[in-house]
C-alpha cells in the first residue's frame, strides 16, 4: 500500500472510531506507521487529510454513476435503477467511508478539494442533464432543476442508508432498492399527481344536526352527532353551479 493511501485509510479508521475532533494528526501518524516527514509531504494538516478522504469517496461514488451513463440507458427507469443500486451497493461495500461522508456533511467550496468536487459535480450534472433532455423533450420526464432531480433520485436512498449504517433498520441495504426506484421514477415522471387544489384532502371532524320533517314541515324528530367529513375541492363546488 502506498504511503498516501495508508495515511488516508488510517485516518478513515480513526475518524469513524474516535470522531474527527478526538483524532489528532499525531495519532494518525502513529497508527499508520509513517514518519512525520512522509505524512507532511502529502498533507499539511488533519483538515487536508479529511478533505482528501471526502474527495476520494465522492470520486468513487461518482465513478459508479458515470458507469451507468456510459451504458446509455434506454429508459428513465433503467437509469434511475442503475444509480440507486450503485449508491446502495457502494454504501454496503464502504460503510466506514459512508459514515465519514454523512458525518462530514460537505466540503468548503473555497478549498482546493472543494473546487475539485465542484468540477466533478458540474461535469456529472451536465452529462446527466444532456441524457435526460431526450426524455424531457418527449414529455416523459418533467423539466425540473438538476438539484431537484438529484434530490428525488438519491435523497431517499441517503436517508435509508444513514438509518442502515446506524443499525436502525435490518437486512441488506440493497433490499430497499426496488421501492426507492419506484418512488424516484414516479417523482420524475411527467404524470404527476393531481394539482394541489384538486388533491384529496384528509377528513375533518364535524358536528352534524339532523331533523326529520313531516310533509307539512313539522319537525317530527331530531338528533346530532359527530362525523368525519371529507372537504370538497373548491373547483367541484364551483362546478355545481355551472
Amino acid at each position: 500500500m502506498e504511503t498516501r493511501e495508508r495515511i488516508l485509510q488510517t485516518a478513515l479508521e480513526c475518524f469513524t472510531d474516535l470522531g474527527y475532533d478526538r483524532t489528532s494528526i499525531a495519532r494518525i501518524r502513529e497508527r499508520s506507521g509513517v514518519s512525520n516527514g512522509a505524512l507532511f509531504h502529502h498533507f499539511a494538516n488533519k483538515e487536508a487529510i479529511a478533505e482528501a478522504l471526502y474527495l476520494e469517496a465522492m470520486r468513487s461514488v461518482q465513478d459508479g454513476y458515470w458507469a451507468v451513463l456510459h451504458k446509455e440507458p434506454a429508459t428513465l427507469r433503467e437509469s434511475v435503477e442503475g444509480i440507486v443500486r450503485k449508491q446502495l451497493t457502494w454504501v454496503e461495500a464502504n460503510p466506514r467511508w459512508a459514515q465519514f461522508l454523512y458525518a462530514r456533511g460537505h466540503l468548503d467550496w473555497s478549498t482546493a478539494a472543494g473546487s475539485q468536487l465542484r468540477t466533478l459535480n458540474r461535469d456529472l450534472s451536465a452529462a446527466y442533464r444532456k441524457w435526460l433532455g431526450t426524455f424531457i423533450g418527449t414529455g416523459e420526464v418533467r423539466d425540473v432543476p438538476m438539484v431537484v432531480v438529484a434530490a428525488i433520485v438519491t435523497g431517499p436512498a441517503h436517508a435509508i442508508a444513514q438509518r442502515w449504517l446506524a443499525g436502525q433498520i435490518p437486512g441488506p441495504l440493497i433490499a430497499y432498492a426496488d421501492d426507492l426506484i419506484d418512488a424516484a421514477v414516479a417523482g420524475l415522471s411527467s404524470n404527476p399527481a393531481s394539482p394541489r387544489d384538486q388533491t384529496r384532502r384528509p377528513p375533518v371532524e364535524g358536528h352534524i344536526r339532523i331533523q326529520l320533517l313531516g310533509d307539512d314541515g313539522t319537525v317530527l324528530a331530531e338528533g346530532q352527532g359527530v362525523a368525519d367529513l371529507t372537504p370538497v375541492p373548491a373547483v367541484n363546488r364551483l362546478g355545481d353551479h355551472e
